[in-house]
This record gives structure tokens, C-alpha cells and sequence, in this order.
């Protein structure tokens, strides 16, 4: 079992990129969306709507985000956090939502920061 291909929008894509840079992760981007889907699924209040986005060229493949052990900790997260049973393809669809989301947050928090405050760092010390 993993995630199924997920199709990232323009804008989270955009951030994404951002993110990259500030985590200093320019070669890690199944990192990056890992920790964007974490971030997502713990500080999103409620359950995310699916909103009108434009899709990029850029998927993301099976198995990056999750696959295995993992994969069922993270359907299981999900289905907790929605409330309600849910079928593979509606796992990726929450999974991919949750990404989005964070990664806006993400961007958020960073554009909040001095010039000298380090991402890495405000993530660590924010989530002990």
C-alpha cells in the first residue's frame, strides 16, 4: 500500500519551491511534502474543502509521501481527523488537501520571520 500519483497545484508548487529553499532541502523534495502534509494535518483546524485550484505539471508519484507501515499510520490519521470512513482514492484526495494546506501555512510562518530567523529552527523548536 502507498499514496496514489497526486497532482500539485501552481500556487502550492510555487511554495513548495520556497519551502525547499528555506529548509535548505533543494534536493529533498519528498521531504519537503512530507513535512508539509504533517504540518497540514496537525495545525489545519477542521477538514479541508476542496477548493478550485490550478493544477501544475508537476506530480507527485506513488509511494513518495507514504507507503507500507506508513502509509496505513497516515490513512489512519486521516480517516481520525475526517471522521468518517474512507476508501483509497478519497485517502490521497485528504492527503493531497492536507499538503496543500500545510504548505500554505508554511508559507505564512515564513513570510512572519526576521531575515536572521532560521525555518529549520522555528519548526523544531515550535513542534518539541
Amino acid at each position: 500500500m502507498a499514496n496514489g500519483r497526486m497532482t500539485l497545484s501552481k500556487r502550492g508548487e510555487e511554495i513548495l519551491h520556497q519551502v525547499m529553499i528555506e529548509l535548505d532541502m533543494k534536493e529533498k523534495r519528498p521531504n519537503a511534502l512530507r513535512i508539509a502534509f504533517a504540518k497540514g494535518l496537525r495545525e489545519y483546524n477542521g477538514v479541508p474543502e476542496k477548493k478550485e485550484r490550478k493544477a501544475s505539471k508537476f506530480v507527485i508519484p506513488s509511494g513518495v509521501i507514504a507507503k507500507g507501515e506508513e502509509y496505513l499510520l497516515f490513512k489512519h490519521l486521516i480517516i481520525n481527523k475526517v471522521g468518517k470512513s474512507l476508501d483509497g482514492k478519497e485517502i490521497d484526495e485528504f492527503m493531497l488537501l492536507f499538503i496543500e494546506e500545510g504548505l500554505e501555512i508554511m508559507e505564512q510562518e515564513i513570510s512572519s520571520m526576521s531575515n536572521l530567523d532560521n525555518y529549520l529552527l522555528t519548526l523544531a523548536s515550535k513542534h518539541k
